[in-house]
């Protein structure tokens, strides 16, 4: 199993990420965001993110500059829900891993190197009960980054 440095911040990016635009990119450098191949409901924001009724959202841009990947996600803050769940394969990795991640409306996870490659992502909140387990929202749509 791959070990991966992930971070999560609470909140929005940063205003200096959010004004960055690919056509503000320094030569050499682009951005690459996420897109659900299966569909989803587009809810905007920078970069997109996607959801379906009453699932969180996700999102994710590839950085070339920094070599990082940001997992954009949230839409719920209900004390009903103790974590989110972040699902996903990586370059090379033949099954699904999954972060447990704060819960909160709006974080972002950043994946710091090595982050080229395709990944795939989908996130879902969830509860856990002593007597029943852990109980979860429906996935968001899955997401395909080709990080290059």
């Amino acid at each position: 199993m791959l070990l991966l440095s992930v971070a999560s911040v609470d909140g929005v990016a940063t205003a200096a990420e959010q004004a960055k635009a690919p056509g503000s990119v320094p030569a050499g450098c682009a951005y690459r965001d996420a897109y659900p191949p299966d569909g989803g409901t587009n809810i905007g924001g920078v970069p997109t993110r996607y959801k379906h009724t009453y699932t969180p959202y996700a999102g994710a841009r590839f950085d070339a500059c920094a070599n990082t990947l940001k997992v954009y996600y949230g839409g719920y803050s209900s004390p009903r829900y103790a974590y989110y769940e972040i699902s996903y394969t990586y370059p090379s990795g033949r099954s699904w891993y999954s972060w447990r991640m704060a819960m909160g409306e709006r974080q972002v996870a950043t994946v710091s190197g090595p982050a080229h490659g395709d990944w795939n992502f989908k996130v879902r909140a969830c509860a856990h009960s002593i007597d029943e387990g852990p109980s979860c929202t429906g996935w968001s749509p899955q997401l395909f980054l080709h990080a290059v």
